[in-house]
């Protein structure tokens, strides 16, 4: 079955803790040489193997999608934290 779960099945705490380096290193790596960057440098930056990269995500399109949607949830999550402060400067400033 690999990195992919069951529905409503929780991955093991490696599995999950492997994904969420393989994405740090990923955008560090992307930030620091651009998308084209070694995908063999992103699983050391993580480490882990290449096998477990690709065992995570199978291709450089589906490791920057996984970067982007990360990226992206965490941006939300932030945009919702912002939008309930009552203080209009602070607002702004965050």
């Amino acid at each position: 079955m690999g990195a992919e779960q069951q529905p409503g099945r929780r991955s093991r705490a490696d599995v999950q803790r492997n994904r969420a380096a393989l994405l740090e290193a990923a955008q560090r790596q992307f930030l620091k040489f651009g998308v084209g960057t070694s995908l063999e440098a992103v699983a050391k930056d993580a480490g882990v193997g290449p096998g477990t990269l690709y065992r995570h995500l199978p291709n450089r399109e589906a490791l920057l999608a996984a970067v982007l949607q990360s990226r992206s949830e965490e941006l939300e999550t932030r945009r919702a934290d912002i939008a309930q402060l009552d203080d209009a400067p602070e607002r702004l400033r965050r």
